[in-house]
């Protein structure tokens, strides 16, 4: 199974059938999507004042600025409370990033 994001065309084709009344089944089916992928692109985003009418271009900006900041902060979530008080001991005392990375790894 492919996985793929929706995209501006996507977009657009659920609003011109959202706006003629079809089922979010039958929206899903056209597209290739599973029925619950439509209902959550519509959820997540649509803004609470446009009372549950979709906008194509606002979701796709939508989604694109979640998506960017989707990846943001991850970088160090799995570090270990002390392989963090290490990083931050080594780089104060200007000891090589080699050096650091290893004896992190080592804690790891």
């Amino acid at each position: 199974m492919v996985y793929r994001h929706l995209n501006e065309k996507d977009r657009f084709y659920i609003e011109q059938r959202l706006s003629e009344g079809d089922s979010l089944r039958s929206i899903a089916r056209a597209l290739g999507f599973s029925p619950s992928t439509i209902s959550r692109e519509i959820k997540r985003h649509t803004p609470i004042d446009f009372k549950g009418l979709y906008c194509h271009r606002l979701t796709s900006r939508c989604a694109q600025e979640k998506r960017a900041n989707a990846k943001q902060g991850q970088a160090f979530r799995q570090i270990s409370e002390e392989a963090k008080m290490l990083i931050h001991q080594r780089l104060s005392t200007h000891t090589s990033d080699q050096a650091t990375l290893f004896r992190t790894n080592k804690l790891q």
